[in-house]
């Protein structure tokens, strides 16, 4: 695939895509907390429950914002695990590079290409957009 004159391994691109969703995971298993539950609502704020499934210390959040709230509960480590289990068995598998023989009318040469989408892939390139602020994305990259 080639942007802007320069070429672009969507080997690369996938792979910092797979690493990505492995820190997102690694870090929800260091958080712990495996279930959070709103248990009160009282006047505009919510008081939630984070509780371990290991048996270490639950804790109750502080009197929040209802939308604070709300954006911790769909970002809970439970939901991130389940979330990066789906993009990469569904996401990112169907879009996996693969490599296949390319002849240019010459010779036959090796190519990475998206098994769906060819040598373009606008939902690899678009996964990796979503971690443009991370120091290993590369800006040739972006869709």
């Amino acid at each position: 695939m080639t942007i802007g004159g320069s070429p672009v391994r969507l080997d690369e691109v996938w792979a910092f895509c797979v690493a990505r969703l492995a820190d997102e995971e690694a870090t929800a298993r260091r958080v712990g907390y495996d279930h959070i539950e709103a248990v009160e609502y009282l006047w505009g704020t919510k008081h939630l429950l984070l509780q371990r499934d290991d048996g270490g210390e639950s804790k109750t959040t502080a009197e929040l914002d209802a939308d604070l709230a709300d954006h911790i509960g769909r970002h809970h480590p439970a939901r991130v695990l389940a979330r990066t289990a789906f993009l990469r068995t569904v996401v990112l598998a169907e879009h996996e590079p693969v490599l296949v023989a390319a002849d240019d009318g010459h010779e036959t040469t090796p190519m990475v290409v998206c098994r769906m989408d060819g040598d373009d892939c606008p939902v690899t390139q678009g996964f990796a957009a979503l971690y443009d602020k991370h120091p290993e994305y590369k800006e040739a990259w972006r869709p």
